[in-house]
C-alpha cells in the first residue's frame, strides 16, 4: 500500500469515528480534522467517494467508511460531510459552475438553438469547470431534487467531465456543485438530441 493510500485509510477511519455521533444538521459545528492531509490526498479521497456514491448496505461496492451519517446509504449528505472534513484545494471564493458539451460531441451549426447543448450522439461528453476539489452531483429531470445520478470531482484545475445518456429529444440534465466551505450552485443544462427520431425509428417500442 502506498503512503498516500495509507494516509487516506487512516483519515477515513478517524472521520468515521468522529462523525459517528454527528448528523447533517450539525455540519456547522464539526471540529477541525485531527489528521492533517496534504491537498493531493483530498482528491484521492473524493474520487474514491465518487466510485461508491449511491450504493447501499449489503451491495458489493458499498464502503461503510464513506457512509459518514451511518444511514446505510452513501449519498449527498455523506459527500458534504467529507468535503467539510478534508483540506480545501484553495481559498474561500464564490462558487461558479460552467457546463458545455465537449467540442467533439457538440452539433455544429446550422442546428436548432437550445439553452443547454445540442448533440447528435446518444452519450455525449459533458465538460465543466468549477471550484477545484468541489463535488458535482448530477441528475435528470427538473423534479429530481435528490440528483441521483453520478457524482464527479473537480480536479486541481477545477475541471470535470462525464458522459450523459440521452433518452429523449430534450434531455434535462441538472448539476449541483458543492465545495469545502459549504458553497453550492445549481445549473440546469438541457440537451437537445438530434438523433432521437432516428433512434426511435430504428428501435420501435414493443407493444
Amino acid at each position: 500500500m502506498s503512503r498516500t493510500r495509507h494516509r487516506c485509510r487512516l483519515a477515513l477511519e478517524v472521520l468515521e469515528k468522529r462523525l459517528a455521533m454527528s448528523s447533517a444538521r450539525d455540519l456547522h459545528i464539526l471540529p477541525t480534522p485531527t489528521v492533517p492531509l496534504p491537498p493531493g490526498d483530498t482528491l484521492t479521497l473524493l474520487n474514491d467517494f465518487a466510485q461508491v456514491y449511491g450504493t447501499k448496505l449489503n451491495q458489493p461496492t458499498y464502503n461503510p467508511a464513506f457512509d459518514l451519517n451511518h444511514n446505510g446509504r452513501i449519498g449527498q449528505v455523506d459527500g458534504r460531510l467529507l468535503l467539510k472534513e478534508l483540506p480545501p484545494l484553495g481559498p474561500k471564493v464564490p462558487i461558479r459552475l460552467y457546463v458545455a458539451i465537449a467540442p467533439q460531441d457538440n452539433a455544429h451549426p446550422p442546428v436548432p438553438t437550445n439553452l443547454g447543448g445540442v448533440t447528435h450522439l446518444i452519450d455525449p461528453l459533458v465538460v465543466g469547470h468549477t471550484t477545484p476539489g468541489a463535488l458535482v452531483f448530477t441528475g435528470t429531470g427538473t423534479t429530481d431534487l435528490k440528483l441521483a445520478g453520478p457524482v464527479v470531482v473537480a480536479n486541481a484545475q477545477g475541471n470535470f467531465s462525464l458522459h450523459v445518456q440521452m433518452s429523449d429529444g430534450i434531455n434535462q440534465f441538472d448539476l449541483l456543485a458543492v465545495d469545502h466551505y459549504g458553497h453550492q450552485t445549481l445549473r440546469a443544462f438541457p440537451i437537445l438530441w438530434l438523433g432521437f427520431a432516428r433512434y426511435q425509428a430504428e428501435h420501435p417500442k414493443k407493444t
